[in-house]
């Protein structure tokens, strides 16, 4: 939501479906995550794997040191995790058959809310229905990423204990919708060129999509992007 109330959005685009050169560029963003995934693994995770056989070795060799070796050795198992997790989140899953959604349930779920502390209550809707959609494959992998990104925003920064994730679609076309009951966002402190919403514009640019974020019907925030036919756009 704007600092005045109104609700924030992107304009919508003048085009239903992707180009290919936005195609290319999709692919090619793809490939580069893909590329730092296999530099994690192969660069970065045998020299964690490394310094935590040698703080286990010490503290086998030297019991006197073991205490001051624990904090070491958590720092590196954490440093693992990460690795792991970044790696998970990079790569797009092998299996798009039932749709973007059903694959953002799948990896949220074991990896994201699966170490959730504040125990969110997350909600699917219609995923049998989105799964039977015909996806454009730039929708797909946008749809896919604005899902995990707005889910991963509400973990870390909503306070927030429901999440509902939706699927509608009607005469005008479809809609996803990320929509929380946490504390909201406060347009005042959260730049619109942060990070992760500029990552969720793009995505949606590039697939030829409308994005939208604001405030929800009664509290919290609310994410939605879909694909609008050209009736139904503002004119």
């Amino acid at each position: 939501m704007t600092p005045n109330g109104d609700f924030a959005s992107d304009q919508a685009p003048e085009r239903l479906g992707a180009e290919p050169d936005d195609l290319q560029r999709m692919r090619a963003f793809e490939a580069e995550r893909q590329t730092i995934v296999g530099e994690l693994h192969d660069d970065l995770l045998p020299y964690l794997f490394a310094a935590a056989g040698s703080l286990a070795s010490l503290q086998r060799q030297h019991p006197e040191l073991e205490s001051k070796l624990v904090q070491p050795a958590q720092w590196i198992d954490q440093a693992r995790e990460i690795a792991r997790r970044i790696m998970s989140g990079a790569a797009l899953p092998s299996d798009f058959s039932s749709g973007p959604l059903v694959a953002a349930k799948e990896f949220l779920e074991s990896v994201v809310l699966d170490s959730n502390d504040a125990k969110l209550s997350v909600q699917w809707m219609n995923l049998d229905a989105s799964a039977e959609f015909d996806w454009q494959e730039t929708q797909t992998i946008a749809v896919y990423r604005i899902v995990c990104e707005a889910v991963r925003n509400v973990v870390r920064h909503a306070g927030a204990t429901e999440l509902v994730v939706s699927w509608q679609t009607n005469a005008n076309g479809w809609t996803v919708s990320i929509q929380d009951n946490g504390v909201g966002l406060d347009w005042q402190t959260v730049s619109k060129s942060s990070h992760g919403i500029t990552l969720m514009r793009e995505r949606a640019s590039a697939a030829g999509l409308r994005l939208q974020i604001g405030a929800g019907q009664t509290e919290g925030t609310e994410v939605t992007v879909g694909q609008v036919t050209m009736a139904s756009q503002p004119e």
